[in-house]
C-alpha cells in the first residue's frame, strides 16, 4: 500500500510539471480541474495504471500540440504580422525576379557579340564591292549541331546568296518582317528559330544588317543559343531555389515571433 502510494504522488506530480506546457490561459482555466481528475483516477482501483497512464500521457501531447497551435493561429492571425510577412514575401519575390532576369538579360546579350563583330565586317567588305566568295570564307556548318558562329548573305529580296551553314540541308531564311525592319532601321537583333517543331530545329542568336551600295542586300550572323539557353536554365534553378530559401526563413521568423510575442495573460 505505501509502494502504491509513493508511485502515486510521483506520477501525480510529473503530470503536473507536464500540465505547465500548456498555455498559460488554457492552465488557469483547466489545470486544476484536469490535476483533480488524475488524481481521482489513481486512486480508482478498478483502472489498471499500465493501460491509464500510457493513455494520459498519449492524449496529454496531442492537447498540448493541439492547445499550442491554436494559440499560434491567434498570434499569427494578427494583421500586423501577416502584413509584414506579404511585404517580406513581396521583397523576396521581387529579389528572385532579379536574381533570374539580371543574369538572363547579361547571358542573352552577350550571345550577340561575335555575331556583332562579323556581320559587320561582312557587311563593310560589301559594301566596299568585294565579291561574296572573297567576303564569305568557305564552309560548312550545321546549325542544328554546331556552336560556330557562321554568316549568310541575302539578295535584297530575302534570297540566299552565300552560306556557311545549313540546316535540314537548305538554306533558311528569317520572316520577311526582319527584313522589312532591317531596310528602314539598318539592324536587327533576333533570337531565330528556322524549323518549328522539328527535331533539327535550332534556336538562334542572329544579328542582321543591311547592305547598301550597288549590291543591296542582307548579312545575317548567328550562331546557337544552345549552351546559352542552358545557363539560362541553370541561372532559374538557382533563383527559384533562392526564392523558396526566402520564403522558407520568412516563414520560420514570421512563426518564431509570433511564438515569442503571443497574448498572455497574467
Amino acid at each position: 500500500m505505501m509502494r502504491r502510494f509513493a508511485d502515486t504522488r510521483g506520477l501525480e506530480a510529473l503530470y503536473g510539471v507536464a500540465l505547465r506546457l500548456y498555455p498559460a490561459r488554457f492552465r488557469e482555466a483547466y489545470a486544476a480541474l484536469m490535476q483533480q481528475a488524475f488524481r481521482d483516477a489513481l486512486r480508482d482501483r478498478t483502472l489498471s495504471q499500465r493501460v491509464f497512464i500510457p493513455l494520459v500521457f498519449r492524449d496529454l501531447l496531442i492537447s498540448l500540440a493541439r492547445e499550442h497551435l491554436a494559440m499560434l493561429r491567434e498570434s499569427l492571425a494578427r494583421p500586423a504580422l501577416l502584413f509584414n510577412a506579404a511585404v517580406l514575401g513581396g521583397i523576396s519575390t521581387v529579389l528572385a525576379l532579379a536574381l533570374y532576369t539580371i543574369p538572363q538579360q547579361v547571358l542573352r546579350l552577350g550571345a550577340n557579340d561575335p555575331q556583332v563583330q562579323l556581320a559587320g565586317d561582312l557587311t563593310a567588305r560589301l559594301e566596299q564591292g568585294a565579291s561574296l566568295a572573297e567576303a564569305v570564307p568557305a564552309a560548312s556548318i550545321d546549325m542544328a549541331r554546331s556552336l560556330a558562329p557562321f554568316v549568310i548573305v541575302y539578295d535584297d529580296q530575302g534570297r540566299p546568296l552565300a552560306s556557311q551553314a545549313t540546316l535540314n540541308g537548305s538554306v533558311p531564311a528569317p520572316p520577311g518582317g526582319v527584313f522589312d525592319y532591317v531596310r528602314t532601321h539598318g539592324e536587327e537583333r533576333v533570337s531565330w528559330q528556322p524549323v518549328l517543331g522539328s527535331k533539327n530545329s535550332a534556336r538562334i542568336a542572329a544579328v542582321v544588317l543591311r547592305v547598301n551600295g550597288a549590291h543591296p542586300g542582307f548579312v545575317l550572323a548567328g550562331r546557337s543559343l544552345r549552351e546559352v539557353e542552358a545557363r539560362e536554365e541553370l541561372v532559374e534553378h538557382l533563383a527559384g531555389l533562392a526564392w523558396l530559401a526566402m520564403l522558407g526563413l520568412i516563414a520560420i521568423g514570421t512563426l518564431a515571433f509570433g511564438w515569442y510575442t503571443r497574448p498572455k495573460t497574467a
